[in-house]
């Protein structure tokens, strides 16, 4: 029943798409039969149903028109077309076999809504002819047939638009009524009938003859011709990125409907094989099909068999229903095909332009208007340059302004408000937590930044806690940064670097050049609070004999300050320890200190906040030693 629903589904946009590509309605038969059996069989998407498509088959019209004006006729044509799907098939099985499909992601949203709202308006500008009935003007090309749309309005003829608008109509209101026949269906029957019983004066799809004729790979030397393999290379590119971007959305549709994962490599080889074979018996390439995708899912389709079945339908339709073929009005098939222009325009983002981003906004009317005018591939190539440009930007200044700002974690300002001279330690020491990835966009303003800190600063931390990712350019820029202040004398520290930043500062000789292995620390607190003992700010590493006590530490279970230590109590081996709460209570005692702290009483953890201590060095030449440190989580 899942493939039979979406083979009904299929079956007008099938034929319309094929009218539209030039190639004519058996066109798209032949490529919903071929490519919906071989995608679902090898494809990754259970209940993926692929078909011609809306954005393909522009394309695909704009390839055939191209190649016709080039060589006269469509005849002539034909080899360079055939090549043009098959490369396209390959290209997309190469995509598939090298793992390259989850890469196809990455294609910002912008592009996509602004690329499929212009194949939209391409789709229904298209159909003027067929929606008008004129059919001998000259006018081809959308800016053509805009431009002169009162010629199309003064030649109307009337019975065509009759029957295009009553198709629309009832492809917008049957729905109303039930949802369980497509209403592209549903106008397909009830229009096509309605003009056969009143023997309307209409275009018509005529006989149609299953026929492989064309069939010819008979190349002359223009083939080997560097423009015109560049021509031809170009072509099945545009075609196979398009396919794959489509297919896989319609595979993600299908995952949240059916709550599945689907192998985007192995969808991609499913969708390249069904375009490589269907160049071979003269259909064009298509792709998975969310509307005839949704059918099957709501239908009960749950595996490939569904696809499977929904093409052999198909097929058997091609083969005993071509009579009935013949009756179809040119106006039906419009009707049909504005509709399905109107739903691939994405209007809920046009609708919230005020609520997106101006630069997203620029990306997307661009790719828009490029797409509509000019050239497809070129719209989508220039709107990943532009979205890519403003995405390098954008992150460039997500990590120069948190840098610039000084953020630093709630518990960092803690540990340091915990010091008694907290102020003084401030003026001294700062902290630059770096926010996202360190590329080539992040350089500039960060050395600048970097080379006006105030005089007074003696220590840097760069807390790296949140940098997922250094580049070549980014290294270099901490090399020189680093390189500056060493040369005035400022202490440098690195916090959480992870292994491969780690490694690649080491290969750029940045540790230990200019940064000690000593000042490489696990955590932004435990490097503060090394930088507050006795001379490190200064860079002093010198051991002393001064007893220093923390005034704070971050017993988190994570290996890093999870014991208050003393430094050099060693010296005093008969030393009493006692910590107090804000109660007075007892909450640790430690005898010849035997052990440190651990912030836990009974082997409970002690909430977080002041604690008090007492020393007692049991030394004639030593007073007890009081004061307070804090527990951090």
């Amino acid at each position: 029943m899942g493939g039979i629903s979406a083979s009904i589904v299929t079956l007008p946009v099938a034929l319309a798409y094929g009218v539209a590509s030039g190639l004519g309605a058996m066109a798209g038969m032949y490529t919903a039969v071929v490519l919906g059996f071989f995608a679902a069989s090898f494809g990754g998407t259970n209940t993926q149903i692929s078909s011609p498509t809306g954005a393909m088959t522009v394309v695909v019209a704009l390839i055939i028109a191209q190649e016709v004006t080039l060589s006269g006729n469509i005849n002539s044509a034909m080899p360079i077309i055939i090549l043009i799907f098959i490369l396209t098939g390959v290209i997309q099985m190469l995509l598939g076999l090298f793992k390259l499909g989850l890469n196809i992601r990455y294609v910002p949203y912008t592009v996509v809504s602004g690329f499929m709202s212009g194949i939209g308006i391409i789709i229904i500008v298209l159909q003027v002819k067929d929606v008008f009935g004129v059919y001998d003007s000259n006018y081809r090309s959308v800016s053509q047939i805009l431009w002169h749309l009162p010629y199309f309005a003064t030649h109307i003829h009337w019975q065509s638009f009759f029957l295009a608008g009553a198709t629309l109509l009832i492809i917008f209101f049957f729905p109303r009524l039930t949802k369980r026949l497509p209403g592209s269906l549903v106008a397909l029957v009830v229009v096509t009938g309605i003009s056969y019983l009143l023997n309307m004066d209409v275009s018509r799809l005529g006989m149609i003859e299953i026929s492989f004729a064309h069939f010819d790979l008979s190349f002359d030397n223009q083939i080997f011709e560097t423009t015109t393999l560049l021509r031809i290379v170009l072509s099945a590119i545009s075609l196979a990125i398009l396919g794959s971007i489509n297919a896989l959305l319609s595979s993600v549709v299908a995952d949240k409907m059916t709550h599945t994962i689907h192998d985007s490599n192995k969808e991609l080889f499913g969708q390249g094989l069904g375009n490589f074979l269907v160049a071979f018996i003269g259909g064009f390439p298509g792709s998975g099909a969310t509307a005839c995708t949704v059918a099957n899912i709501q239908s009960g389709g749950k595996n490939k068999f569904s696809g499977v079945i929904g093409s052999l339908f198909l097929l058997l339709i091609l083969l005993f229903g071509t009579p009935i073929a013949a009756q179809i009005p040119h106006a039906v098939l419009g009707g049909i095909l504005v509709y399905i222009g109107y739903v691939l325009i994405d209007k809920e983002t046009l609708r919230g332009m005020k609520k997106i981003p101006k630069a997203d906004n620029l990306v997307m009317v661009t790719v828009l208007v490029l797409t509509i005018f000019w050239n497809l591939l070129y719209a989508v190539i220039i709107g990943l340059v532009f979205a890519s440009f403003y995405f390098m930007k954008k992150m460039a200044d997500v990590v120069e302004v948190d840098s610039a700002k000084n953020k630093v974690d709630k518990i960092i300002d803690q540990v340091i408000e915990s010091f008694d001279d907290a102020k003084e330690f401030q003026k001294q020491v700062l902290i630059k937590s770096i926010r996202g990835p360190v590329f080539f966009g992040f350089s500039s303003r960060f050395l600048v930044s970097m080379r006006n800190i105030s005089p007074e600063v003696k220590a840097v931390v760069f807390n790296m806690s949140l940098v997922p990712y250094m580049d070549h350019s980014g290294v270099r820029t901490f090399m020189e940064v680093v390189e500056h202040l060493h040369k005035k004398g400022v202490n440098v520290c690195f916090s959480e670097l992870s292994n491969t930043n780690i490694r690649m500062l080491r290969e750029f000789k940045v540790i230990p050049t200019y940064v000690d292995e000593n000042h490489i620390f696990d955590s932004v607190e435990e490097c503060i609070m090394w930088l507050h003992e006795p001379g490190h700010i200064y860079n002093q590493f010198a051991a002393d004999n001064e007893l220093y006590f923390p005034p704070a530490f971050t017993p988190n279970g994570d290996g890093i300050n999870d014991e208050w230590k003393i430094k050099n109590i060693k010296k005093y081996p008969n030393a009493r320890l006692s910590i107090f709460d804000l109660n007075d209570h007892k909450v640790f005692e430690s005898q010849d200190n035997d052990k440190p702290w651990n912030g836990q009483l009974n082997g409970e953890l002690l909430p977080p906040g002041k604690y008090t201590y007492i020393v007692e060095l049991n030394s004639e030449n030593e007073k007890p030693r009081t004061g307070s440190v804090f527990i951090f989580r």
